[in-house]
């Protein structure tokens, strides 16, 4: 209790001493901007997946060959960010952003014309680093932007990305089956304005940064005990991302088994992105005003019970498991990596990158033990058997040191 209360009492002094800035004159604003750039961002890195099950058969792929896309798609977007983010937290992370947010959105829309699978790969790791760049910087600075509610702004941030995400399947489906694949190159626009919005910022001399030197990150910093809430963070993070990429890589494989179209398949995906989007939004909510450990136990033991029995039903029943599933499971995003940056005040788009980025990447190398698990059974087995790893990421949340509620904290001075 003591620790968490001194990071809050820390946050509260920088916050009183001008060490954390606001920026002017609207910082709500600027948080609703890098929000749009994270629409962007995630929407571009959701194109891909639905077409997975199209691309295996243009390029005669195997089930175990096609799920290394979607590892390095996770591997090169997720794992670089810890780094990006130590990045972003020495420079203007406006400019990072911006720089990220055109590298995804230009290599993703020209796929259609990769020749080849590896060139197709090259294509996606371009991509994914882009997508790296951007999210532990844009994370860094949404919170920075509004620290006395960190959890709402977060919660503004991350409802971007399932927007983003459930935008993508419909309309990159619908744009295949309509003009053919080679014409996702028209997408690569909203990508031009999210940059060019993020860069206009960048010329602000108040970007709501931390005046504050970040603090030098070794081994040996890592290993003390302040930061040990950090590793547990990051096993929970692992856990529920390993959990959210499997379902987003392999429902096209799902669908089909179950005789869906492609047009089928990126409605339900949509659908169910559209209930984590709402999930995150009220879990942003609820984390400056409940238990932290509470919401984000919760959101994993509960999830797990919708989602084990969505892989064995079929029809609206199964349907409605999976899209509750998601609502209930995406009430906790928030408060997962608003923790992380407690734990570095200093350093937030490094925590951001460690829980948001580098657990994605352990998560995504993990995708071909999927595929091997369903050619062994059954894609319905393989998607359970992930599904059942939020109950020990539930058992893990009480490691966790007790927290009060952001508002709490602020009524109690």
């Amino acid at each position: 209790m003591s620790y968490w209360k001194g990071l809050g009492c820390f946050n509260a002094h920088a916050s009183r001493n001008g060490l954390l800035t606001e920026s002017a004159p609207n910082p709500l604003r600027r948080v609703c901007y890098i929000t749009f750039a994270h629409i962007t961002v995630d929407f571009y890195m959701t194109l891909f997946p639905p077409l997975l099950a199209l691309f295996a058969t243009r390029f005669g792929l195997s089930l175990v060959e096609a799920s290394l896309l979607p590892m390095t798609i996770s591997v090169f977007g997720n794992m670089p960010q810890p780094m990006m983010g130590y990045l972003g937290d020495k420079n203007n992370r406006m400019i990072l952003a911006a720089l990220g947010v055109f590298c995804c959105g230009l290599f993703v829309s020209i796929i259609g014309f990769a020749p080849s699978a590896p060139v197709l790969a090259l294509f996606l790791v371009f991509a994914a680093l882009g997508s790296s760049l951007f999210h532990p910087t844009g994370g860094g600075l949404v919170t920075a932007s509004l620290p006395g509610r960190s959890n709402l702004a977060m919660a503004i941030f991350l409802t971007g990305g399932p927007l983003g995400m459930a935008i993508a399947p419909v309309a990159g489906t619908q744009i295949i089956q309509r003009y053919g694949l080679e014409q996702l190159w028209i997408t690569v626009f909203p990508a031009i304005v999210a940059a060019a919005f993020l860069l206009r910022f960048s010329r602000s001399g108040n970007l709501g940064e931390s005046t504050t030197k970040p603090v030098r990150i070794s081994l040996a910093f890592l290993k003390t005990s302040e930061v040990r809430p950090l590793w547990t963070l990051f096993a929970i993070s692992v856990f529920r991302s390993f959990v959210h990429a499997t379902y987003i890589s392999f429902i096209s494989f799902l669908g089909q088994s179950r005789g869906w179209n492609i047009s089928e398949i990126g409605w339900t995906l949509s659908a169910y992105l559209v209930c984590i989007t709402m999930g995150r939004i009220v879990g942003g909510y609820l984390g400056d005003r409940i238990s932290p450990r509470k919401l984000l136990g919760a959101s994993c033991g509960i999830s797990a019970c919708f989602f084990i029995p969505f892989c064995f039903t079929t029809g609206v029943y199964s349907l409605v498991l999976f899209f509750l599933a998601g609502f209930i499971f995406d009430l906790g995003a928030t408060t997962n990596i608003v923790l992380a940056q407690k734990v570095l005040p200093q350093n937030t788009s490094t925590a951001t990158g460690m829980v948001m980025g580098f657990s994605w990447g352990v998560g995504g190398i993990l995708m071909p033990f999927v595929a091997l698990l369903a050619d062994a059974t059954s894609i319905s087995v393989a998607l359970a058997a992930v599904s059942s790893l939020l109950l020990p990421a539930a058992l893990l949340v009480g490691a966790l040191p007790k927290i009060r509620p952001q508002s709490l904290s602020q009524a109690g001075g």
